[in-house]
């Protein structure tokens, strides 16, 4: 489906916003859901992600084939859905009995993620969290741990498709050096403890002025591996910043060195969870500081390649950038 939209647009991660009604061969567009004020061209993806067809099975028993003809018999691995959408995070859990030695790895959608015992009551399983990449193809998929496979549905998110046209000086990620590289050592970060026990809070009072998962065709070609990797909130300069959930400052980036991101800061919450608070005016916390849910980290700013005020937002779940509002209602 293609969408057109009126008014600001903000290049880049989020980028920065530029009025498509004086760009060349950028026509008025029209607004088909509320509150999308700006949209933003997202910083590169790390994966990819999207599936279509099917109803959630819920848990089931893991086996070759499919959930309804499993056998009672077999070693168990559970997912808190069978059917994920795009951008979706799913948990994975499996007995701790069938595994005797190290920790066991999960290996789904060409990606290899660690597992970590239970510690909130239930000693006997490992669990890890996944996110289905927004550019992933529907389909059925196949998920193993060890010796045990899982097949399971990917589901059509329904994201919109925008279609610019762009000079090429305005179609560009271009990074300072350095950027990039620490932007993608804190999506990698893994820590062993999981800090957060509820939903996630909202970084910003702000309204949403762009969604999560926007794909675009720039020029008339369409960007395979790059989409709107988080959700941008249209706050006023200087207006607060907050963490969205408990966890450890691991990226704390002021003086306007950045160019694409700007002044920056990225939090980890634990085995492969990590937010991320992009444009930033002012950075109020430190490298190593631990932080909780709620706590003011920052003022909106528009550094970066931004030239409007907002925060872009996102959390990467094992480097695979997930919908923030699946956080916000019902985190796993």
């Amino acid at each position: 489906m293609e969408v057109r939209f009126g008014g600001r647009v903000c290049l880049g991660g989020c980028k920065t916003f530029w009025d498509l009604n004086t760009l060349p061969g950028v026509k008025p567009l029209r607004v088909v859901f509320p509150l999308l004020l700006a949209i933003s061209i997202a910083a590169p993806a790390l994966s990819n992600s999207l599936g279509s067809g099917g109803k959630s099975l819920g848990y089931a028993t893991a086996f070759e084939g499919t959930a309804e003809s499993a056998p009672e018999s077999a070693a168990a691995i559970h997912l808190s859905d069978l059917s994920p959408k795009q951008g979706q995070v799913v948990e994975v859990t499996v007995p701790a009995s069938a595994f005797t030695d190290a920790p066991p790895v999960l290996e789904v959608l060409g990606s290899k993620i660690k597992m970590f015992p239970n510690k909130s009551g239930d000693e006997g399983i490992y669990r890890a969290l996944f996110a289905v990449p927004v550019v992933q193809k529907p389909g059925q998929y196949a998920l193993s741990v060890g010796s045990m496979s899982l097949k399971f549905n990917v589901r059509n998110a329904g994201f919109v498709v925008q279609r610019l046209s762009l000079p090429p000086s305005k179609n560009n990620f271009n990074t300072s050096p350095g950027e990039e590289e620490a932007v993608d050592k804190a999506k990698k970060t893994v820590s062993p403890e999981r800090m957060w026990s509820s939903n996630f809070v909202k970084p910003s009072k702000a309204r949403m002025s762009a969604p999560f998962g926007i794909r675009r065709i720039v020029n008339g070609k369409l960007l395979p591996d790059y989409f709107h990797s988080g959700l941008d909130f249209a706050g006023f300069q200087g207006s607060p910043i907050y963490a969205t959930a408990p966890g450890t400052v691991i990226l704390a980036q002021g003086g306007n060195v950045f160019k694409l991101h700007g002044n920056m800061v990225a939090i980890d919450h634990g085995q492969g969870v990590v937010s991320f608070y992009i444009h930033m005016q002012k950075v109020l916390v430190k490298v190593g500081q631990k932080v909780e849910g709620g706590e003011q980290i920052g003022m909106v700013g528009q550094t970066g390649r931004a030239n409007g005020p907002h925060l872009h937002f996102s959390i990467y779940c094992n480097q695979v950038a997930s919908s923030p509002l699946q956080w916000f209602s019902k985190a796993l």
